[in-house]
């Protein structure tokens, strides 16, 4: 399947998937894997975790693959899916203790101090917690703008709204994060 067909065969394999037919979805995992793979990798700095989110993203869209609207686009929607469980393994991977002897490779050959580690790690998990503290739609715009590196236009493409809210809604969330990080970090 080409680029170029996509758009004309989507709607149908769309449409097939929803009536509980295995193959259309699996045509469909093929076409968009790559591209959830980037999303994944990008937000999640980890192969495999970039795919566990994948898959764990391909279930969820087969599971509601039956209300989804075949008129509409499928990559902007599945490309949702996959950031919002990225989201919530960053979220979980703040509530797992690992043990320090998978880390102690980094422990050895550290050329900055320790404590300038920790201070880096505390201000990483005051900013995570600020943006999880975000309403969600300001939440989503944060992560599409700063850990997929997406464009004004890009992310009005993927949320389905105009540029003008999408600016306001990327500018509110930043005050809002300037105004909960200066208060956190002090």
């Amino acid at each position: 399947m080409t680029p170029a067909t996509v758009p004309c065969c989507e709607g149908q394999l769309i449409q097939r998937a929803s009536k509980g037919e295995s193959v259309a979805f699996e045509l469909i995992s093929d076409l968009y894997r790559p591209t959830l793979y980037q999303v994944a990798k990008r937000m999640l700095r980890n192969a495999d975790d970039a795919n566990d989110a994948v898959q764990e993203t391909l279930v969820k869209a087969f599971r509601a693959i039956k209300d989804f609207d075949p008129d509409r686009p499928l990559k902007p929607w599945l490309c949702r899916i996959c950031s919002n469980v990225c989201i919530d393994m960053v979220r979980s991977r703040k509530h797992e203790s690992e043990p320090l002897d998978q880390h102690e490779y980094m422990l050895c050959d550290s050329s900055e101090s320790l404590s300038t580690q920790a201070e880096e790690s505390f201000e990483r998990e005051q900013v995570m917690d600020a943006i999880d503290r975000l309403p969600a739609k300001y939440r989503q715009i944060v992560f599409l703008r700063h850990f997929r590196h997406m464009d004004v236009n890009e992310i009005a493409d993927e949320l389905q709204a105009p540029e003008g809210p999408i600016k306001s809604w990327l500018f509110r969330a930043r005050s809002l994060l300037k105004r909960d990080l200066t208060v956190a970090l002090g």
